[in-house]
């Protein structure tokens, strides 16, 4: 115990002193103040409150108006956002110290209080917010003084301050959330650069730059987010000018825009895997035979070469390799593209070609329903369209039904999914695998208390996943997800695709943006127009 404890003091030295270091003003870079940036994305948020939206569209917008305890940078390293400094004061306790003088776009004192009424809201709400699941076993907070507060958690969590960095734990107003209600999920009020202006829904989102900011003042004067659900849509309002950034841009373009002055294209390898679901709990899929007859009918490498077309890299199991604890599952090698071992693995779970070339097993046709959207990740829409064309290749039937992102997100969190696949991405917000490999796989994680759509339960990787979130020390959980990887590889639920790069296009007139692997983490607080 004793090493372990010495190493969790030695992080807190070093966040004291990057605390510190953050405290000095860098120079200024020659920026030019105001003006209007256009960003189109393909889809509306579902909400803007943390509570209740934890996915992109929602995230984009608000990680710009609520701030968390921490944060974390493009190189995901821990830093403080409206902490100032912490203290680890026993394996379930840290104390935090609060930025002076911040105030909420209402007027509103940030204090100790209102970090415990944002973590009451989440952690006990009705029902807790949806980040809470993601949040292990972080149990509350309690005022020790007006700036002053100490966050606990149930148990020892070795996680827990790449926790408080994650985008959706932003501090929101106590006094704003009493007196808006449910209004508040569409008009935020907390502590960033910008603050919220309007919401048409499925047409734009405004804010405008917080006069008032604690820290250096955005130098633009408004954001304005479009949905233009269209990629080829999108590109063309880039050209044309009508947009100065784009988010999710067309793979086929990116080529020509590096080559074009009038153009940056930002990338950086990311964090999120985007795959096919399986429903375990689903017949015929609780049969690992036939799951793993599936990742061999799927031609990854031509859907990487034909579809996504350099923008993306082939994902080496469930976890991307920029997060604690990834083991590379080596997906290749397990599950190389073979028709002919595919077929052979659905005879021996009795499924046989029917006169139409279906396979079939009783008289019943291996015919499997799917869940998706289009627009909500690069090129999700024509590689579900690809996988269903190969899975028809060696006689498994797969019925797509394509709905708007908002609609298909409700269908995942709810208690019941009737589809036996789904189109699904999963980024490692905090950079541990505790974050993915617990609320994914544990057998009690299921919708809508977790993220496990794939209802997969092994108590094996259950007590393994336990014991990792309890250690502090960080040998012994690498240990440990190891183990529970090559588990999930023996009794794959996903059909892994790829791994996002995560790649932002502006024009050249946009200054002082930096693509974060996270993409939830859009910031622009620094962004300034060269016009």
């Amino acid at each position: 115990m004793r090493p372990a404890r010495t190493a969790l003091l030695s992080v807190f030295v070093f966040a004291w002193a990057t605390s510190l270091c953050l405290g000095s003003a860098s120079p200024a870079e020659a920026q030019k103040k105001g003006g209007t940036l256009t960003i189109v994305r393909p889809t509306d948020p579902v909400s803007l409150d943390p509570q209740l939206e934890t996915t992109a569209p929602g995230a984009w917008v608000y990680f710009n108006m609520l701030e968390p305890l921490l944060t974390m940078d493009e190189k995901m390293q821990i830093k403080p956002a409206l902490a100032l400094s912490y203290e680890i004061l026993s394996p379930t306790k840290v104390r935090f110290k609060l930025r002076p003088g911040v105030k909420f776009h209402d007027g509103t004192p940030l204090n100790a209080a209102a970090v415990k009424f944002t973590f009451d809201r989440a952690l006990r709400g009705t029902p807790p917010a949806r980040w809470a699941s993601l949040a292990g076993s972080l149990s509350g907070a309690e005022v020790v003084d007006e700036l002053t507060v100490d966050v606990m958690t149930r148990e020892p969590y070795g996680p827990i301050l790449r926790t408080l960095a994650m985008y959706c734990t932003g501090i929101v107003s106590p006094t704003a959330v009493q007196k808006m209600g449910p209004d508040f999920s569409r008009a935020p009020v907390g502590t960033g650069p910008f603050k919220f202006v309007e919401w048409k829904t499925n047409t734009h989102v405004i804010l405008e730059r917080n006069a008032d900011y604690w820290g250096d003042k955005a130098p633009l004067d408004r954001v304005i987010f479009k949905v233009v659900p269209e990629e080829g849509a999108r590109m063309i309002a880039l050209q044309t000018g009508d947009a100065d950034m784009v988010l999710l841009p067309a793979p086929a373009q990116l080529a020509s825009l590096k080559r074009d002055s009038k153009y940056i294209v930002h990338e950086v390898v990311g964090g999120r895997v985007v795959f096919a679901g399986m429903h375990a709990g689903f017949a015929p899929l609780d049969d690992v035979r036939v799951r793993t007859a599936l990742l061999h009918a799927v031609d990854r490498k031509a859907i990487l070469e034909n579809i996504l077309e350099g923008s993306a890299v082939p994902a080496r199991g469930v976890l991307a390799p920029s997060v604690f604890g990834f083991k590379d599952m080596q997906l290749d090698k397990l599950y190389p593209f073979d028709r002919a071992k595919a077929r052979a693995l659905l005879a021996q779970a009795g499924w046989t070609p029917g006169p139409d070339g279906v396979v079939q097993k009783s008289g019943q046709k291996l015919s499997l329903s799917w869940l998706a959207a289009r627009g909500r990740y690069p090129k999700d829409g024509e590689i579900t369209e690809a996988i269903q064309a190969m899975f028809k290749e060696v006689g498994v039937e797969a019925k797509v039904q394509f709905l708007e992102w908002a609609t298909v997100f409700t269908q995942f969190r709810a208690a019941t999914l009737n589809q036996h696949m789904f189109t699904l991405g999963w980024v490692t917000s905090n950079a541990d695998a505790d974050y993915s490999l617990y609320a994914l796989f544990h057998s009690k994680q299921v919708p809508p208390t977790g993220w496990n759509t794939s209802r997969y339960a092994n108590p094996r990787v259950d007590a393994l996943v336990e014991q990792a979130r309890r250690s502090l020390n960080q040998t012994e959980r690498e240990k440990l997800y190891g183990e529970v990887q090559d588990i999930l590889a023996k009794e794959m639920v996903w059909i892994p695709v790829y791994n996002t790069k995560e790649i932002v296009v502006t024009r050249a007139s946009v200054k002082g943006f930096t693509v974060h692997p996270v993409e939830y983490n859009l910031w622009l607080g620094k962004v300034w127009l060269d016009k």
